[in-house]
């Protein structure tokens, strides 16, 4: 089917918010797509030669919204400087967009913070129908996922300043302070054309850290959830484990399900882009129509 590419902007309280759209019928569901850790939505179209991820998504019936969020990409903002509740409002306005343009079959999906996110966004906008999250994690209480020997010292560090966050919002913290990179891709050469991609960014401040992920207070519980969601995570994840998958899911009350992808690491929209199209298609044609 024909698919017509473009980009655009929307504004989300006098910020830029870029979008890339993969149209394929204003009919056909609409999927709005949220990028991991320092990425961006073309990231996941453009870094590896023959895995356009979301123009996989179109090809599979759906109208596809790549949304960069703010501090992220071509969107506007200060890079690497958000709230949580920030992040959500920049979701809300991508789905005020998809119900203006297209229709109200709006359904979300991220990959890794982008999953998380995904199933947030789709537990406090009861206009999002179906959501399909390549990983999951209680916002409420990180602990279960820390598992490198500097998360031991720098959360602990990082939950201390947490009074000073106003004053010490800024302060720049880099991302591999929390993150492995060597954890996320399995092939090399991917790791190295993540490293390179000058859209990303390397540095969160504090104030970001804190908000989406050590300040529990603004975060509802996931037992709330009413929308379908599925669950994706690879078997061999090192940054988010299935296991943490498991005992997540088993908390759930609304319809859902998890899917563990046998011998797969963390990067299951690119290096898996064949077996996770079809569990994401699936999900969706049977909650959006």
């Amino acid at each position: 089917m024909p698919i017509a590419v473009r980009s655009l902007r929307i504004m989300d309280r006098h910020l830029p918010l870029h979008l890339t759209l993969l149209e394929v019928d204003p009919r056909a569901p609409v999927l709005i797509f949220l990028h991991g850790m320092t990425a961006h939505a073309g990231f996941y179209m453009e870094m590896i030669p023959g895995a356009n991820y979301l123009r996989a998504l179109a090809e599979a019936g759906f109208n596809g919204i790549g949304l960069d969020l703010q501090g992220h990409g071509r969107s506007g903002g200060a890079r690497g400087l958000f709230t949580y509740r920030e992040l959500i409002g920049n979701i809300r306005r991508a789905v005020d967009f998809a119900r203006d343009r297209y229709n109200d079959r709006v359904g979300v999906t991220g990959s890794s913070m982008g999953g998380i996110l995904a199933f947030y966004a789709a537990l406090e906008d009861r206009r999002i129908r179906a959501a399909v999250c390549h990983n999951v994690l209680d916002l409420r209480d990180i602990h279960p996922v820390l598992y490198l020997r500097r998360h031991f010292v720098l959360v602990p560090l990082a939950e201390a300043l947490r009074p000073l966050a106003g004053v010490l919002g800024w302060l720049p913290i880099p991302v591999r302070a929390f993150l492995e990179p060597a954890h996320v891709f399995e092939r090399p050469e991917n790791l190295r054309r993540w490293k390179a991609d000058r859209l990303c960014v390397w540095v969160y401040r504090l104030r970001s850290w804190i908000s989406v992920f050590l300040n529990p207070a603004d975060k509802p519980p996931i037992e709330a959830m009413e929308t379908p969601v599925r669950i994706l995570v690879g078997e061999g994840d090192r940054i988010l484990p299935a296991e943490v998958h498991r005992a997540f899911a088993a908390r759930l009350r609304c319809r859902h399900d998890l899917v563990v992808v046998p011998g797969a690491g963390h990067m299951l929209p690119l290096e898996y882009l064949e077996t996770t199209v079809p569990l994401v298609g699936e999900w969706f044609r049977a909650y959006l129509g």
